[in-house]
C-alpha cells in the first residue's frame, strides 16, 4: 500500500476545522471538505491562480467560524476558565435571588395568612393565629407546635388557650418566651372591642425531680416526661373612665418551688456580672439614706423656694434623741 503524502499545514488546519463541539468530526463538513479539496486541485492543475486565491480566501472565512484546536489563545477550541467564571457567577447570583425571592414570599404568605384578631375572635381565627405566629413589635411572634384553644368567644369576651413549651431549656427560659408570647397574642386579641380577658396557659414536660424538659438535637430527640402545669398568663382589659382603658397582667400558678427556681436561674446569670453577696450593713445604710430623702422632703416640693430643713439640721435632731 503506497504512504499518501503527508498534509500541508493549511490542510491540516482545515482538517481541524471540521471538528465539531463535542471534539466528533462531523461528516457534513468532512464532505465538504473532500470537494473543496478536489476544486483547489483543479484550480492548480489549470493555473487559475485568481480561483485558487479565491477558494483559500473563502477558506479563511468558513474556518474564522469554526473552532480552531491550534490556535494559541484557546487551543481547546472553548474559554474554559471564562465559561466556568460566569456560570459561577449565575448560579450564586440565581441563588441569591432564589433566597431572596423566597424570604418575601414566605413573609408576604405569613401576612396573608396571620390571623387579624382585632376584627374576629373565634376558635378558628385563634388557631390560625397560633399556627402561623402573630406580628409583635418589629419582629414576628411563633407559638409551640403543641396548643389547643380551649375558649375564644366574643359573647363571652374570653380567649384562653394552653401551649405546651417543649423548648425551653428551664424555668427562666419558660418564664421569657411565654411572656412574650402571652403579650403578642393578648395584645392583638384586646383591641377587639367585644374581648376583656386573654388567659395563656403553658405547659412543660417535668422529670421525677420537677425539672423541665425540653426538645434536644433541632427536635429530633423530643422531651419526655411527666406533663405538668408550669404558668398562666392572665391579661385582662377594664375601663377606669370615660377616656381611659387599663390592661392588667397577671402571672398565676407560681408555686414557691418555681419562684425559688426562677431566683436562683436569674441570680446566676447576674452573678457572672455582679457581687450577688449583699451585707446586712449595706442594706441598714442605703435604709437610712432613703428615709433621710424623705425626711428632707418639706413644703417646698410644692411651693418652690429653699428647703425648710437641711441634712445637718435632721443629724442634729437625731443626736439629741
Amino acid at each position: 500500500m503506497a504512504d499518501k503524502n503527508p498534509l500541508t499545514p493549511e490542510e491540516v488546519t482545515e482538517l481541524f476545522s471540521e471538528i465539531d463541539a463535542s471534539g466528533v468530526l462531523d461528516p457534513t463538513l468532512a464532505k465538504k471538505r473532500t470537494e473543496r479539496m478536489r476544486e483547489k486541485e483543479a484550480a492548480a492543475k489549470r493555473g487559475d491562480k485568481a480561483a485558487l486565491a479565491q477558494l483559500r480566501s473563502e477558506d479563511r472565512a468558513s474556518q474564522a467560524k469554526h473552532i480552531d484546536p491550534l490556535s494559541e489563545d484557546d487551543p481547546s477550541g472553548s474559554q474554559v476558565s471564562h465559561t466556568i467564571t460566569k456560570t459561577a457567577m449565575a448560579v450564586v447570583i440565581g441563588i441569591l435571588v432564589l433566597i431572596v425571592g423566597m424570604q418575601i414570599g414566605y413573609g408576604v404568605m405569613r401576612r396573608l395568612n396571620t390571623a387579624n384578631l382585632s376584627e374576629s375572635v373565634s376558635v378558628d381565627t385563634v388557631s390560625t393565629a397560633l399556627k402561623g405566629g402573630l406580628e409583635w413589635g418589629n419582629g414576628f411572634t411563633q407559638f409551640p407546635l403543641d396548643f389547643s384553644v380551649d375558649e375564644a368567644d366574643e359573647r363571652t369576651g374570653t380567649v384562653e388557650v394552653t401551649v405546651l413549651d417543649t423548648s425551653s431549656a428551664n424555668e427562666l427560659e419558660l418564664l421569657s418566651n411565654g411572656q412574650i408570647q402571652a403579650a403578642a397574642l393578648a395584645t392583638n386579641a384586646l383591641l377587639n372591642d367585644k374581648i376583656d380577658r386573654v388567659v395563656y396557659n403553658v405547659h412543660a414536660y417535668i422529670d421525677e425531680d420537677s425539672n423541665i424538659q425540653h426538645d434536644s438535637f433541632f427536635g429530633m430527640f423530643p422531651a419526655q416526661g411527666h406533663q405538668s402545669a408550669i404558668l398562666t398568663f392572665v391579661w385582662t382589659k377594664s375601663s377606669s373612665n370615660a377616656t381611659s382603658i387599663d390592661w392588667k397582667m397577671r402571672i398565676v400558678s407560681m408555686d414557691d418551688t418555681i419562684a425559688e427556681r426562677i431566683q436562683k436561674q436569674v441570680n446566676s446569670v447576674s452573678s457572672l456580672i455582679e457581687d450577688p453577696v449583699v451585707s446586712q450593713t449595706k442594706i441598714d445604710e442605703e435604709k437610712a439614706e432613703r428615709d433621710l430623702e424623705h425626711r428632707l422632703h418639706g413644703r417646698e416640693i410644692f411651693r418652690g423656694g429653699k428647703p425648710d430643713r437641711s441634712p445637718s439640721d435632721l443629724l442634729e435632731q437625731d443626736k439629741k434623741r
